[in-house]
Protein backbone atom coordinates (compact mmCIF):
# COMPACT_ATOMS: atom_id res chain seq x y z
CA UNK A 1 0.00 0.00 0.00
CA UNK A 2 1.63 3.20 -1.07
CA UNK A 3 -0.62 6.23 -1.15
CA UNK A 4 -3.80 8.08 -0.36
CA UNK A 5 -5.68 6.40 -3.20
CA UNK A 6 -5.11 3.02 -1.57
CA UNK A 7 -6.34 4.29 1.80
CA UNK A 8 -9.44 5.77 0.19
CA UNK A 9 -10.14 2.51 -1.65
CA UNK A 10 -9.99 0.60 1.62
CA UNK A 11 -12.26 3.16 3.26
CA UNK A 12 -14.86 2.65 0.54
CA UNK A 13 -14.67 -1.12 0.93
CA UNK A 14 -15.04 -0.85 4.69
CA UNK A 15 -18.09 1.38 4.33
CA UNK A 16 -19.61 -1.12 1.90
CA UNK A 17 -19.10 -3.84 4.50
CA UNK A 18 -20.64 -1.71 7.24
CA UNK A 19 -23.60 -1.04 4.94
CA UNK A 20 -23.89 -4.78 4.26
CA UNK A 21 -24.34 -5.42 7.98
CA UNK A 22 -27.02 -2.78 8.16
CA UNK A 23 -28.76 -4.36 5.15
CA UNK A 24 -28.55 -7.83 6.71
CA UNK A 25 -30.13 -6.49 9.89
CA UNK A 26 -32.87 -4.68 7.99
CA UNK A 27 -33.70 -7.85 6.07
CA UNK A 28 -33.70 -9.86 9.32
CA UNK A 29 -31.08 -12.26 7.94
CA UNK A 30 -30.45 -15.42 9.98
CA UNK A 31 -28.03 -15.05 12.88
CA UNK A 32 -25.27 -17.02 11.12
CA UNK A 33 -25.44 -14.72 8.09
CA UNK A 34 -25.14 -11.68 10.36
CA UNK A 35 -22.19 -13.32 12.11
CA UNK A 36 -20.43 -13.84 8.76
CA UNK A 37 -20.79 -10.14 7.90
CA UNK A 38 -19.56 -9.17 11.37
CA UNK A 39 -16.55 -11.49 11.02
CA UNK A 40 -15.75 -9.95 7.63
CA UNK A 41 -15.94 -6.45 9.14
CA UNK A 42 -13.59 -7.42 11.96
CA UNK A 43 -11.04 -9.01 9.64
CA UNK A 44 -11.10 -6.14 7.16
CA UNK A 45 -10.94 -3.50 9.90
CA UNK A 46 -7.83 -5.16 11.32
CA UNK A 47 -6.25 -5.39 7.86
CA UNK A 48 -7.10 -1.80 6.96
CA UNK A 49 -5.80 -0.37 10.21
CA UNK A 50 -2.57 -2.37 9.91
CA UNK A 51 -2.09 -1.01 6.37
CA UNK A 52 -2.89 2.52 7.43
CA UNK A 53 -0.52 2.32 10.41
CA UNK A 54 2.26 1.07 8.16
CA UNK A 55 1.74 4.06 5.88
CA UNK A 56 1.58 6.47 8.82
CA UNK A 57 4.89 5.13 10.13
CA UNK A 58 6.58 5.31 6.72
CA UNK A 59 5.34 8.85 6.15
CA UNK A 60 6.46 10.04 9.58
CA UNK A 61 2.93 11.04 10.59
CA UNK A 62 3.46 13.07 13.77
CA UNK A 63 0.37 11.81 15.64
CA UNK A 64 0.97 8.15 14.84
CA UNK A 65 0.71 6.81 18.42
CA UNK A 66 -2.50 8.69 19.19
CA UNK A 67 -4.10 7.55 15.95
CA UNK A 68 -2.99 3.98 16.60
CA UNK A 69 -4.79 4.14 19.96
CA UNK A 70 -7.98 5.17 18.15
CA UNK A 71 -7.56 2.14 15.89
CA UNK A 72 -7.08 -0.19 18.84
CA UNK A 73 -10.27 1.10 20.47
CA UNK A 74 -12.26 0.69 17.25
CA UNK A 75 -10.95 -2.83 16.64
CA UNK A 76 -11.92 -3.73 20.20
CA UNK A 77 -15.44 -2.45 19.58
CA UNK A 78 -15.63 -4.38 16.30
CA UNK A 79 -14.51 -7.57 18.04
CA UNK A 80 -17.45 -7.23 20.42
CA UNK A 81 -20.13 -6.84 17.74
CA UNK A 82 -21.25 -10.48 18.03
CA UNK A 83 -21.55 -10.23 21.81
CA UNK A 84 -23.51 -7.00 21.55
CA UNK A 85 -25.83 -8.53 18.94
CA UNK A 86 -26.48 -11.55 21.17
CA UNK A 87 -26.82 -9.46 24.31
CA UNK A 88 -29.33 -6.82 23.21
CA UNK A 89 -31.19 -8.51 20.36
CA UNK A 90 -31.63 -7.58 16.74
CA UNK A 91 -33.70 -4.40 17.03
CA UNK A 92 -31.67 -2.72 19.77
CA UNK A 93 -28.45 -3.83 18.12
CA UNK A 94 -29.43 -2.22 14.84
CA UNK A 95 -30.30 1.03 16.60
CA UNK A 96 -27.02 1.02 18.56
CA UNK A 97 -25.05 0.01 15.47
CA UNK A 98 -26.41 2.86 13.36
CA UNK A 99 -26.19 5.54 16.03
CA UNK A 100 -22.90 4.60 17.62
CA UNK A 101 -20.68 2.09 15.85
CA UNK A 102 -21.39 3.03 12.22
CA UNK A 103 -21.25 6.76 12.89
CA UNK A 104 -18.00 6.44 14.82
CA UNK A 105 -16.39 4.61 11.90
CA UNK A 106 -17.62 7.22 9.44
CA UNK A 107 -16.44 10.05 11.66
CA UNK A 108 -13.04 8.41 11.99
CA UNK A 109 -12.71 8.10 8.22
CA UNK A 110 -13.99 11.61 7.51
CA UNK A 111 -12.20 13.52 10.24
CA UNK A 112 -9.43 11.56 11.95
CA UNK A 113 -7.98 10.15 8.72
CA UNK A 114 -8.04 13.46 6.83
CA UNK A 115 -4.84 14.76 8.51
CA UNK A 116 -3.08 11.50 7.55
CA UNK A 117 -4.06 11.91 3.92
CA UNK A 118 -2.97 15.56 3.96
CA UNK A 119 0.35 14.60 5.55
CA UNK A 120 1.00 11.91 2.93
CA UNK A 121 0.12 14.25 0.07
CA UNK A 122 2.56 16.82 1.43
CA UNK A 123 5.38 14.51 2.53
CA UNK A 124 4.97 11.26 0.61
CA UNK A 125 5.72 7.78 1.92
CA UNK A 126 9.27 6.54 2.35
CA UNK A 127 9.75 3.02 1.04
Amino acid sequence: MADVTDIEHEHHKLIEMLDALNDALRRHEPRQAVYRVIDDIIAYTELHFANEEQIMAKSGFPEFELHKQHHQRMVSEARHLREKYDEVGEDLFQEWYNHWFYRNFLAHIQYADKPIEDHILQNGVKQ
